[in-house]
């Protein structure tokens, strides 16, 4: 993992969790909780999950959490469960990323909120080229959303997208450039688009209203 990456998504994750305290919160795809420890404060009563159990429950360990193993395909709880869901580069590295996204927001209540963050698949030329000359030494799934249909799986799933931004305009593992990447992160609700990793805030829809 790259500490900046961690650094830079950390705080656009924390950045997009709504202002009201969420009574309950669930994170799926926690890893080793490095993106947890960036929003914990932000959130009170926290369930952690991972499809590594032990994952979930060290990093559970960690934050003054719960933990629990979890398949982001097919989350075991009832519909209506959770005030807010939080998920960095997890939906990516399942064979089919936009249910993972539909699943996240089916557990929501009504007017809850989905955060999420993940690759930009106008970027997974670049990853599979760094993969083949074994720059990149990942060697799970890849599987990158574009921008379309991120926002169609989030209408699906009966979200409303209420921000679309991301992070990272060019690779932060050139020299020197990080300052640079700083900047233009400021922008990612213009530059999105373009950038290597997107990011959105979901309200699930109240369909009583």
């Amino acid at each position: 993992m790259s500490e900046y990456d961690v650094e830079r998504r950390g705080i656009l994750v924390s950045s997009l969790i709504p202002e009201s305290a969420p009574d309950r919160t669930l994170e799926v795809g926690c890893g080793t909780g490095a993106i947890t420890e960036k929003y914990r404060d932000c959130v009170g009563d926290l369930l952690l999950t991972d499809i590594s159990e032990r994952l979930a429950l060290e990093a559970a360990h960690r934050n003054n959490a719960r933990g629990q193993a979890e398949n982001a395909l097919s989350l075991s709880f009832p519909d209506n469960s959770f005030d807010l869901v939080i998920s960095s580069e997890c939906v990516e590295h399942t064979p089919d990323p936009a249910r993972a996204v539909m699943e996240m927001i089916r557990v929501l209540k009504p007017g809850g909120h989905l955060v999420l963050t993940t690759p930009n698949r106008l970027w997974l030329p670049v990853v599979l080229a760094a993969k083949y000359f074994k720059i990149r030494r990942f060697q799970g799934e890849e599987c990158f959303l574009s921008i379309r249909k991120m926002r169609l799986a989030v209408s699906a799933g009966g979200g409303r997208l209420l921000c679309h931004t991301g992070c990272h305009l060019f690779p932060w593992q050139i020299p020197g450039m990080k300052p640079l990447l700083r900047v233009f992160d400021r922008y990612g609700d213009r530059l999105f688009r373009i950038m290597i990793n997107q990011a959105v805030l979901v309200e699930k829809i109240d369909k009583a209203n």
